[in-house]
């Protein structure tokens, strides 16, 4: 069937929910949602702890203003109904005098371990701002999040959603910064990412800091 890409609605976020954790289960959510918090579970079940957790902050990050896109396996070519099968989510540059972002809120369940959330926080931030400067990314495009559900690997969907923001930073001459996984740094230097830096690691994964310049590289 044929992939079709467009803005998420509120309606998408308990199906990116289950997308974010199976995309991530083997990773990251290992150390997020530890067995021995298990017990803490206020559904018996870490699993939808985590489905809902990410659901309720990809619902969170688009009443913040923040960009979704999802791409769909449509049934019929055009259609916007079919089964969602990858995502991303992006962060804007903020406009001058903007207010301050308003707190988190959104609810935290036992079985996170939330000293790992916090410190994975505080690593990719205090990176950003190692490579980028005092500002860090803000006054860029970031990709903050980028996933594709496991049994839709390589058809080109996590390509045709970062591609997209890529252009979408392009028409107003704004650069792109993420923070690579093993998994998606080959996808992101095909895109004509560079790597700021060297690798780190946080809590076990090693992650790669990225930007893709609206600027044309000048070569000698």
């Amino acid at each position: 069937m044929p992939l079709l890409l467009r803005p998420a609605t509120e309606a998408d976020t308990a199906r990116l929910g289950r997308i974010g954790r199976d995309a991530f289960r083997d990773t990251v959510s290992l150390v997020l949602f530890p067995p021995h918090l298990a017990c803490k579970s206020p559904t018996g079940d870490p699993d939808v702890d985590e489905v809902q957790w990410r659901d309720d902050r990809s619902l969170q990050r688009m009443r913040d203003g923040n960009l979704t896109f999802v791409v769909v396996d449509a049934p019929d070519r055009g259609s916007e109904a079919g089964e969602i099968v990858g995502f991303s989510q992006w962060e804007l540059p903020a406009p001058p005098n903007a207010a301050p972002a308003q707190a988190n809120q959104v609810a935290l369940p036992g079985s996170l371990d939330q000293e790992a959330l916090q410190h994975l926080f505080t690593a990719l931030d205090r990176e950003s701002h190692r490579l980028l400067g005092p500002d860090g990314h803000s006054n860029m495009w970031y990709l903050m999040l980028l996933a594709i559900d496991p049994d839709q690997q390589r058809r080109g969907i996590g390509r045709m959603l970062a591609k997209h923001g890529i252009d979408l930073a392009a028409k107003v001459g704004k650069d792109v910064f993420l923070v690579a996984t093993p998994e998606g740094k080959p996808l992101y230097q095909s895109l004509g990412f560079r790597q700021l830096g060297d690798s780190f690691d946080v809590l076990g994964t090693i992650y790669s800091a990225m930007l893709w310049s609206s600027e044309p590289r000048v070569t000698s």
